[in-house]
């Protein structure tokens, strides 16, 4: 992946997040100030919001895939880790491989040894590229600065996300993505008041996660010249 390319991705990646953190900062503050916004949204509003919602599902789907990536290349140690990464991730790994043409005696077989991991690397450079991001996202999280935090039921003064723990081995990573990928599906067909009631932990941790990994690639965009931080307030 050429350095150009590779910031554009990273880019992309960062306005998904933000895009994605505009959208739960705005209704969550509607909701908590008038109710549930049914009814009073205007027109076209529910059709941007599923395909903002979609996006961030799609990167989230490419994260996986390349935490599939990474848990085949750094084994489990821990045979309880083990039994449950084969459980929920090797049962697909068949089926990624075959799709990115990485099993043996595949499509990448054709080529030769010079050419063929180029091939490969450059099958796989969008989910490694995702899943590096994620990783960095939830390994900032914790220690976010207050200024940048904007979920509006946070309780404590001044904010803070310092209580969610950072993943620490393979099986509670893919807990954690998993839980991202859950609750974006529960916020496109779910109640919002219900998730603030009901999975208030879930909602703050998908947030907080979009919210950092916003925050980390527009400070790293705007360090290379490419675009500046923009202020995400919601105004109700």
């Amino acid at each position: 992946m050429d350095e150009t390319t590779g910031m554009a991705e990273f880019v992309g990646i960062g306005e998904v997040a933000e895009t994605t953190t505009h959208l739960l900062a705005l209704n969550l503050s509607y909701t908590a100030h008038h109710g549930s916004p049914t009814g009073s949204r205007p027109k076209g509003a529910d059709r941007v919001e599923q395909l903002v919602l979609q996006q961030a599902r799609a990167y989230l789907q490419q994260v996986r895939e390349g935490f599939m990536l990474s848990v085949r290349a750094a084994p489990s140690t821990q045979v309880a880790e083990l039994r449950f990464l084969l459980d929920r991730v090797m049962t697909d790994w068949a089926q990624l491989s075959h799709e990115l043409g990485l099993e043996e005696g595949g499509e990448s077989a054709a080529f030769p040894p010079e050419e063929g991991l180029p091939q490969r690397v450059e099958r796989v450079r969008h989910q490694l590229l995702a899943f590096g991001m994620a990783v960095v996202a939830l390994g900032q999280l914790p220690r976010l600065p207050a200024q940048q935090i904007t979920f509006p039921h946070s309780y404590g003064q001044p904010p803070t996300y310092s209580d969610i723990p950072v993943p620490s081995t393979p099986g509670e990573m893919l807990w954690r993505i998993e839980e991202l990928e859950q609750t974006v599906w529960r916020i496109m067909s779910d109640d919002l008041r219900d998730l603030v009631q009901r999975r208030y932990g879930s909602l703050r941790r998908t947030y907080g996660f979009f919210e950092a990994s916003a925050w980390i690639a527009a400070k790293e965009s705007e360090r290379f010249g490419i675009k500046k931080r923009k202020p995400l307030r919601p105004a109700f």
